[in-house]
């Protein structure tokens, strides 16, 4: 019998160490699959999702949520006038004023992504380091930024609302932080991956530091700066609109009368124009960051 080839066992040998390779994956799988499983059981246990004192099965209790959110729409008069029971028009009886709320709602969002955007690109040349020397200064700002990451959205609007006083201004205020919080440290990491030497040669020649931003570091970051800006934008819309909720302006003003006073189908009314209303100014930011980072990228 002649001996078999190296090729031959060569083969053999990948198979096996193949099979055991695949046998080791399907274990850790399991494990963890059986790890997140206990966890998550254990957690719905201790937080009471079965709770008898609830209702027991919480896949009712959502049923009925859910049937209350219905409007009760007549198909027969369901285009007549607000004055006509089971109509939309009568679903939806205060539509003029919900709109001005998500106006509003939509001001709140660009004015605070646009002023604390201004905001970030200032704190993010302090922060990055391959445009600050200076160390503690990189240091203090960008733990400054972690601060105002780490303090969620609703309660800055309930500090500012007490500082400020119920309304729009309150919400403004609390969306030009966390705008300013969250795109700083993306602009930060934008400015140290661009090529130095356009900024250096302009250092060489005799230009100051501002002169050296501006044209040398600016130009390459434009592009990301705006792709997160309008980013940022489409998220501050949703932001604003919860924002209402605890007397910071705009359409969460309503939402948060409607929870109020249990009017689950108002309550559905304005979830449908606060989802439309997002939906509508993410497809235009998304075209909008498209179009400027295809021209760019043609330049």
């Amino acid at each position: 019998m002649n001996p078999p080839e190296p090729l031959s066992v060569a083969v053999a040998d990948f198979e096996a160490l193949r099979r055991d390779s695949i046998r080791k994956h399907r274990l850790q799988s399991i494990v963890g699959v059986a790890i997140v499983s206990i966890i998550v059981f254990a957690s719905m246990s201790y937080s009471d999702v079965f709770s008898p004192a609830l209702g027991g099965d919480p896949m009712q209790r959502i049923a009925t949520f859910l049937d209350r959110l219905a409007p009760d729409i007549d198909p027969d008069a369901a285009f007549a006038g607000r004055a006509t029971r089971g109509s939309i028009a009568a679903w939806y009886y205060d539509f003029p004023n919900w709109l001005a709320a998500a106006w509003q709602t939509i001001q709140m969002a660009v004015v605070g992504t646009m002023l604390g955007g201004l905001l970030a690109v200032g704190a993010a040349f302090f922060a990055a380091q391959n445009v600050m020397r200076i160390g503690l200064v990189r240091f203090l700002v960008r733990r400054v930024m972690d601060a105002l990451r780490t303090i969620p959205d609703l309660i800055l609007a309930i500090i500012f609302s007490a500082a400020f006083g119920l309304g729009a201004v309150a919400g403004v205020v609390t969306i030009i932080v966390v705008t300013l919080g969250s795109l700083a440290k993306l602009f930060s990491e934008a400015i140290e991956s661009v090529d130095m030497r356009p900024a250096e040669a302009l250092k060489a020649s005799g230009a100051g530091w501002i002169a050296q931003m501006r044209y040398g570091v600016v130009p390459q970051v434009l592009p990301n700066f705006a792709s997160y800006l309008l980013l940022r934008l489409e998220i501050n819309i949703s932001v604003a609109a919860a924002l209402g909720i605890v007397g910071a302006g705009g359409i969460g003003v309503e939402l948060q009368r409607a929870i109020t006073y249990t009017e689950f189908d108002t309550y559905l009314a304005l979830l449908l124009m606060i989802v439309a209303m997002i939906t509508l100014i993410d497809m235009a930011s998304e075209e909008l960051r498209h179009r400027l980072i295809g021209k760019e990228s043609m330049a």
